[in-house]
């Protein structure tokens, strides 16, 4: 109940936690994506979502905050659009079998242990369509809390930690992590970066990798 309460803490303590616009990634290559059914795992207030809603996908997600999931059927109902959105643990998420054009997982991987997020990612595969796209932000080696993790928190796989103050795990990949995991697919957008985030709280940085693959058969 602490990481939900945590999640919940922080969607509650202001009127949009990440913002509006849809990832920038998304925004370029929307016009690849054939139409069909989204999925956004760790749907968050559905800034990825009702942008693919507006556009006349079937888009439906998950996302393990209630508030969060209410902000974003909420938004919807606004903006007379359909979004399915329900609270789930995304660990706990079984993704139809061939079912989407595109699966978003976006910067919310990291809060799994390395096997857990693997399984997520090879259940995202079979969830696609012949052609369809995945896209996935997650945080690298490069993050400077990778290196205040490794002082203070305890070890459970590789890259990967628990913190026992937020009962949450944190695991940073490597820049060969995604591209091992989905070799099978054609890259359409890789890249790997250190930003500044001035998307919430104070000011600070990441390290991050972008992926955008298409499934070829």
């Amino acid at each position: 109940m602490e990481k939900l309460s945590a999640w919940e803490e922080a969607y509650r303590s202001v009127e949009s936690l990440w913002g509006l616009k849809p990832d920038h990634i998304l925004l370029e290559y929307a016009s690849l994506i054939p139409k069909g059914n989204v999925l956004d795992l760790g749907i968050g207030e559905g800034r990825n979502a009702l942008f693919f809603a507006k556009m006349g996908y079937e888009v439906e997600g998950v996302d393990i905050s209630r508030a969060a999931v209410e902000r974003c059927i909420e938004r919807a109902k606004k903006a007379n659009l359909k979004v399915k959105a329900e609270v789930r643990d995304l660990k706990e998420v079984d993704v139809p079998q061939g079912r989407y054009s595109l699966i978003i997982v976006a910067w919310v991987l990291n809060f799994f242990k390395k096997t857990e997020a693997e399984q997520i990612m090879r259940r995202i595969k079979n969830g696609l369509k012949k052609d369809g796209f995945v896209y996935i932000g997650i945080f690298s080696l490069d993050d400077p809390s990778y290196e205040r993790a490794k002082r203070r928190l305890e070890v459970v796989e590789e890259n990967s930690f628990y913190s026992p103050k937020k009962n949450s795990f944190f695991h940073y990949f490597t820049k060969e992590e995604i591209l091992s995991l989905f070799s099978d697919f054609k890259v359409i957008y890789y890249a790997v970066g250190t930003g500044l985030d001035l998307s919430h709280g104070e000011r600070h940085y990441h390290g991050f990798i972008e992926y955008m693959g298409q499934r070829c058969k």
